[in-house]
């Protein structure tokens, strides 16, 4: 089934030259082509310390409204899902794993067992996608890439989620494609106690301090990246760690960056506080991870929902052994 492209969205940089890729949206063409990555932000060396804010945030803006497939873009509408693909696979041809069906959906109902496979793999692609335009992602050999990749899928997700949370001002959590969860309604008996805790950690630690400080989409940009290259637990080769400290460094820096110029009648204090609270969300991100995760190995482990396969086993039950 291949999907239908659609024309790129007009160009809003200041380029006055014939070269505007950095705000296009690429084409789609067939369910398995690999994400073309170059296309966001490959040209924002490492190790530069003038690279422009704002260039950097329209990259990744850019390529999240991608990852979203916003409901106006014209994809195939067949649902369809497999955990049957390898790690190695998923990370070069994410839509194997799921149809790009838009996040948003002004609808909502509640999940069932049913559900979780597609919003795993539904989930699951749009993280592939997101990874494949993050620059130096792409500097680290395979084996680093598959550690990390692995390892910081639950993190990223739980991210997602509480932020399209945030956005729609949901009580319980909202997990993309018109499926959510609300404590208050009818549960899925076999997915209850999982669903609370991940609930209770995100919307009392995670998706308060959103509304606290009234997290901008830039910061949620920027604070996935950060995520993204903090991991916790995870052993890599020299250069690739030298890789992952250098672009964790580069972001937060962009971070701070960023709420400075955006929010320039703050005093020194209150910056402090707004960046403190941002970062401060990390350690419940990785519990909401942990949750998640646990959760999933279950499922994997005893088919519930139809979730063991190849993508999940290689994620959920054996990644802690390349750790």
């Amino acid at each position: 089934m291949a999907l239908i492209s659609r024309p790129l969205r007009p160009c809003d940089c200041d380029d006055d030259g014939d070269n505007h890729a950095c705000c296009e949206l690429p084409d789609i063409f067939s369910e398995q082509n690999r994400f073309p990555a170059s296309v966001f932000g490959h040209r924002v060396a490492m190790t530069s310390i003038d690279f422009d804010i704002e260039h950097l945030l329209k990259n990744f803006n850019n390529l999240e409204i991608y990852c979203d497939a916003p409901e106006r873009s014209l994809y195939e509408s067949t649902r369809r899902c497999t955990v049957d693909v390898s790690l190695a696979e998923a990370l070069h041809f994410p839509q194997k794993i799921s149809t790009r069906l838009p996040t948003e959906i002004s609808t909502c109902q509640q999940i069932a067992l049913k559900d979780v496979k597609a919003i795993w793999c539904r989930n699951a692609a749009h993280y592939f996608e997101w990874v494949a335009g993050v620059p130096e992602f792409r500097l680290m050999d395979m084996q680093g890439r598959l550690k990390l990749v692995s390892r910081q899928l639950c993190r990223i997700i739980c991210l997602m989620i509480s932020y399209w949370t945030y956005r729609q001002g949901h009580d319980g959590m909202v997990l993309g494609c018109g499926i959510c969860f609300l404590p208050t309604e009818v549960q899925d008996e076999s997915l209850k106690s999982f669903l609370n805790s991940l609930v209770n950690v995100i919307q009392s630690n995670i998706v308060s301090t959103f509304r606290k400080i009234a997290i901008t989409k830039e910061e949620y940009l920027l604070m996935k990246l950060i995520v993204f290259f903090d991991p916790p637990y995870v052993k890599l080769s020299p250069t690739d760690r030298l890789v992952v400290e250098a672009a964790l460094k580069k972001y937060q820096a962009a971070l701070v960056g960023h709420i400075k110029f955006s929010h320039p009648s703050l005093d020194h204090n209150s910056l402090t506080e707004r960046i403190s609270a941002l970062l401060g969300t990390m350690p419940y991100l990785e519990l909401a991870a942990q949750v998640n995760n646990f959760f999933m190995t279950v499922m994997t482990i005893h088919n519930n929902g139809n979730m063991r396969g190849q993508l999940t086993n290689e994620i959920h039950v054996d990644s802690m052994k390349i750790f």
